[in-house]
């Protein structure tokens, strides 16, 4: 019980403190559950923020059900799922009332001008970090770029994710016959 409860406090801060969704959080999360509590690898968490971009649904409560659930099972999902989802629940509660009054505040726009720009740069590290684990050779650079080009032009994003994952399980068994003839 005391990983489930951990895992509830450290995703209700992190969900408190992190504006700008899921991506946003990554950074922290990795350094929480990676750095600080030593629960998961690096490549756990790359795997982690893979499956969840890929998955239906909001990233944030994709990577709290996930992460809960590979440090203690069902339990640790819902704890960490509970954590997640409660403050911006409570806040959306609350911005919802305060809505009209808030939105013709020039000051409120301000705050969200610089909020924005720390959240790119935020998501921005998340990336440069998950480049360096993942990036290992010229085929997951060139998947890269050609998801990175997919994207830029609006291509879709399921069609980017199918495409990636044959392609990564085309090039696994190439290589895998390739060593096999030798």
């Amino acid at each position: 019980m005391k990983k489930q409860l951990i895992l509830f406090r450290s995703f209700f801060v992190i969900s408190a403190v992190t504006l700008g969704g899921g991506l946003a959080m990554v950074p922290v999360i990795q350094k929480e559950f990676t750095e600080k509590h030593k629960w998961l690898s690096e490549e756990d968490m790359a795997d982690i923020i893979a499956v969840t971009q890929s998955s239906p649904g909001i990233i944030a409560s994709n990577i709290a059900v996930l992460t809960g659930y590979r440090v203690a099972g069902v339990s640790g999902a819902f704890f960490a799922a509970i954590g997640a989802s409660l403050p911006p629940f409570i806040s959306m509660v609350i911005l919802a009332s305060l809505f009209h009054s808030l939105s013709s505040s020039e000051t409120v726009n301000h705050i969200f001008t610089g909020v924005r720009a720390a959240i790119c740069a935020l998501i921005l590290a998340a990336v440069i970090r998950m480049t360096k684990k993942i990036i290992k050779g010229r085929f997951e650079l060139i998947l890269a770029l050609f998801g990175f080009i997919g994207m830029l032009f609006n291509m879709n994003g399921i069609w980017l994710v199918v495409i990636s994952g044959i392609s990564g399980l085309s090039f696994a068994l190439f290589r895998k016959k390739k060593e096999a003839a030798k």
